[in-house]
């Protein structure tokens, strides 16, 4: 129970650019109902009798594209101690449709083996017994021109050490 388990998200996208407004229901308010659906069932499973192991804080963070600046304040002015934090879970985009996928029942994981090579396995492991998921490497490359590794709020959780998956 002193273990935790950050799951994030950032509720914000860049506003208003010009006169038109990006207020990002994809990116990244479907993360951050994510987050809040996962709090709920996760708690309902604790009601039950059939809570985690370990502690789980429910992240919702500002000015990702500004930046990263909300997850980077709470890495640098943390909660709980990131000595405790066992791994960041960073949600975004949930339910974006993609011309690389016909099934819409795939995941792009990002970080998963960075830092942990458990973390992966653990990914896999849930993956191939619960949801059967098709969970894309693509972006994980660190080749890929996107970066997308570097450019999301996982990454103030990685730069201290603390294994991600994005």
């Amino acid at each position: 129970k002193d273990e935790v388990v950050v799951l994030s998200a950032h509720y914000d996208h860049v506003g208003v650019i010009k006169g038109e407004i990006h207020n990002g229901a994809d990116d990244d308010g479907s993360g951050t109902v994510t987050l809040m659906e996962l709090a709920r069932v996760f708690q309902m499973a604790k009601d039950e009798g059939n809570g985690p192991a370990r502690s789980l804080l429910f992240l919702h963070v500002s000015g990702e594209e500004k930046g990263l600046l909300g997850s980077e304040w709470y890495a640098d002015h943390p909660v709980l101690p990131l000595d405790k934090t066992i791994c960041n879970l960073n949600v975004d985009m949930i339910g974006r449709k993609d011309v690389e996928h016909k099934d819409a029942n795939y995941v792009y994981l990002i970080g998963s083996d960075k830092l942990s090579s458990r973390l992966h396995q653990i990914s896999e492991e849930a993956n191939r017994k619960y949801t059967q998921l098709q969970l894309d490497y693509t972006y994980n490359d660190p080749k890929d021109p996107n970066r997308f590794y570097y450019r999301s709020d996982h990454y103030n959780f990685a730069k201290k050490g603390i294994p991600v998956i994005f």
